[in-house]
């Protein structure tokens, strides 16, 4: 008897990200200085939306593609360009070691500053070299410096000379130090915070990032946090936990962020499930750019379905009232379309008509997908069923009021689903809080506001950053109560006598008999009170 096995194709959906930079992709750019920037990644220069600019100079995005996330790079004066640097090297690089060549140490020679290991490192070189000379001395403070602007003799227009021949951004950091008056007498720590602060002007790298949710959340909010309604990565992530954002459900969102959440969204899912997206207006368009950068599969943009407002926030809408008789003609005519697609008489001759291949072949790939998003587009009236059929789970991010939005989309969510508010302010949302309590409509309510502070981990310098965000936003989840089954069906006067019987056998309870020990402690305690 023969067996047969069966070949388990791969599942289309679930691809890997690659780990390295590819055509097409857009990534974020962590600069030492904090600034976080977008890149698009692309061969073609017309075909880039996001020019890097940096420091009003606009770079080249060619020279990223194929790197690995992660990867370092320096501003390279000379070639005008990035370069990436080895593996192991960090945004700032090591201050010892930069105070080493920059003082002309030469702990390189040395072989006595070594650790454990053996090996050379530099603050064992720096420690040694401290002990041996008297010009640096350990005991000094900044009690004798005058911040008047004249400790420093390399004039603006000199800096700017050495910006144009090329130099490297050590050479120019060596030129400073060189050329300042107090460096010398400055204690060991302001010697390292005036380094570190001068690499991060002149001596420019950047780290390549993945773009995510958290991310681009991130780099918005560095960006502009009032077009995102100051909703901070945190937030975020709350917001997808509280609403069991998971593959395969269908979840209701309104969002006014640029798209920041439906993109999240659909990361998060992975191609499996349904996103139903409310917006405003004609058309999306608003939406698309911010979902470009999250550089979505095939299968994640193809479960964004979108829905507009008019749906669920006309006069005459109500949850499950749907004309099922009526004829979809998006739907007939989307059966008529055959693939691969015939080329009709006038497309054949515009063919004829041009010059080169690569142009046909431009235009024939155009077409083709142009009929590829029409084959495989959902149809108005297969998006209103799904709205109508009731969702997992709601989340709203809008800029509008909640509590007449909520009341509006509530329908629209299955019972003992969860739905989560986001807003900026805590006093629409509160309420919104007391109107769901007082109407019965949802239980196990919940108004949080989330602080996050972030801290500066240093060896003998560890304490919070002295700047940090007001407000994350405030979030209000809940869970929707059935309507029918929802509904409390004991009457008060039964609740009464049910409490009034509790609190009798309460009061009539039978005490404990006591142990000996006890009741001779009670004797004792007696005796003492006669005495």
């Amino acid at each position: 008897m023969s067996t047969t096995f069966r070949t388990i194709e791969p599942d289309p959906l679930r691809q890997s990200p690659s780990e390295t930079v590819e055509d097409g992709e857009y990534i974020i750019l962590e600069f030492s200085d904090g600034r976080q920037l977008f890149a698009h990644c692309i061969r073609d220069k017309k075909k880039c939306q996001t020019k890097l600019k940096v420091n009003k100079k606009h770079y080249p995005t060619q020279p990223f593609i194929g790197l690995k996330y992660g990867t370092v790079l320096e501003l390279n004066r000379e070639k005008d360009k990035f370069v990436p640097l080895p593996l192991g090297e960090d945004l700032i690089p090591e201050v010892d070691e930069t105070l080493l060549e920059l003082l002309g140490l030469g702990g390189s020679k040395k072989t006595d500053g070594k650790n454990n290991d053996g090996a050379t490192t530099a603050e064992a070189i720096l420690v040694n070299d401290l002990k041996s000379s008297s010009a640096l001395t350990l005991n000094r403070d900044n009690r004798n410096l005058v911040d008047n602007n004249t400790s420093q003799a390399i004039t603006h227009e000199r800096l700017e000379k050495l910006k144009e021949d090329g130099k490297c951004g050590a050479a120019i950091i060596k030129e400073l130090v060189e050329n300042s008056s107090t460096f010398a007498e400055k204690t060991e720590f302001s010697k390292q915070k005036y380094i570190k602060r001068k690499q991060k002007k002149y001596q420019l790298r950047c780290r390549v990032i993945r773009c995510t949710g958290a991310t681009v959340c991130e780099a918005m909010f560095l960006k502009d946090q009032r077009r995102i309604m100051s909703l901070r990565q945190d937030s975020l992530a709350q917001i997808l936990s509280y609403a069991n954002v998971h593959a395969g459900s269908q979840v209701l969102v309104f969002d006014t962020c640029l798209g920041l959440v439906c993109g999240a969204l659909a990361q998060r899912m992975g191609g499996y499930g349904k996103i139903l997206s409310l917006y405003t207006g004609q058309q999306p368009h608003a939406f698309f750019d911010m979902l470009g950068r999250f550089n979505l599969s095939y299968g994640e943009m193809s479960s964004i379905l979108w829905v507009h407002s008019g749906e669920v926030f006309g006069s005459n809408v109500k949850c499950g009232e749907i004309d099922v008789d009526e004829e979809d003609v998006e739907k007939a005519e989307r059966d008529c379309f055959e693939w691969p697609c015939p080329l009709q008489s006038h497309t054949a001759k515009y063919l004829g008509k041009m010059k080169t291949d690569e142009k046909r072949e431009e235009f024939l790939y155009k077409r083709s997908a142009r009929f590829a998003r029409k084959l495989a587009r959902h149809t108005t009236m297969e998006t209103r069923t799904w709205l109508h059929s009731q969702s997992d789970s709601l989340i709203i991010v809008s800029k509008y009021d909640p509590l007449p939005t909520l009341r509006k989309l509530l329908p629209f969510l299955a019972s003992s689903c969860p739905f989560v508010v986001f807003g900026e302010h805590m006093e629409p949302l509160a309420e919104c809080l007391h109107a769901l309590k007082r109407e019965n409509l949802a239980i196990n309510l919940r108004l949080s506001d989330t602080w996050m502070r972030e801290y500066q981990m240093l060896a003998g310098r560890s304490h919070p950053d002295m700047t940090m965000s007001q407000s994350g936003g405030f979030i209000l989840t809940g869970m929707k109560l059935d309507p029918i089954q929802g509904i409390n069906e004991i009457d008060e006067k039964v609740l009464q006598e049910m409490r009034s019987m509790v609190m009798r056998g309460r009061r009539h309870k039978k005490k404990r008999p006591s142990s000996n020990i006890n009741d001779q402690d009670d004797e004792n305690k007696k005796h003492a009170r006669k005495m």
